[in-house]
């Protein structure tokens, strides 16, 4: 963009300019440039600025809905493991009372003289059928913790890579602004 300076490099003195109306047309078409392509780049800026803003309400949606993801998860994780701790909980009162009918049919059968041997295997059976389920109970704790390890570890990642590219979008965003607030009329016609 040549500008009066640019005017001025050609040969042509302001009081050249001023008695020739070439010289003013020349001039006039300069600073004429000048003022289009300064207004051609705030618009691009400009432009430029509504698209990184609405990039930037995406990320902030985005935030938002990461949140009710991992409350989601975390619903769904604990449901299952609530829904296996309850079937296990069945499971082993099935069978407590299934070897505590067991045992008290045999009892009737064997009579009075062996019916605390019959017992002692009964009670030997029960906590067996008790530590069973003490081992189900601590498998299902076990694929629960991982699964909420998982949860907060996604949770991080995800929240670690919108914030990054939240902050690249801030920095695109005063680029643009800088460029769509530099460039005015006198700036560019000074060839600056």
């Amino acid at each position: 963009m040549a500008g009066l300076s640019g005017a001025v490099s050609t040969g042509l003195s302001v009081a050249a300019m001023s008695s020739n109306p070439i010289g003013w047309a020349v001039g006039g078409m300069a600073a004429l440039g000048s003022i289009m392509g300064a207004s051609s780049k705030q618009k691009e800026a400009q432009a430029q600025m509504g698209y990184i803003a609405e990039q930037q309400r995406g990320i902030e949606s985005a935030l938002g809905q990461l949140g009710e993801n991992v409350a989601m998860k975390t619903e769904l994780a604990e449901d299952v493991y609530g829904s296996g701790l309850d079937k296990a909980m069945f499971q082993t009162g099935q069978s407590l009372y299934g070897l505590t009918r067991q045992g008290m049919g045999a009892a009737a059968k064997t009579g009075f003289a062996s019916s605390g041997q019959v017992q002692a295997q009964t009670q030997r059976a029960q906590e067996a059928g008790v530590a069973q389920f003490g081992f189900q109970r601590q498998s299902l704790q076990d694929v629960l913790g991982q699964k909420l390890m998982d949860i907060s570890e996604f949770e991080g990642s995800e929240r670690g890579r919108l914030e990054a590219e939240q902050s690249r979008l801030a920095f695109e965003m005063q680029k643009q602004r800088r460029a769509a607030s530099s460039g005015g009329f006198f700036q560019n016609l000074m060839g600056g």
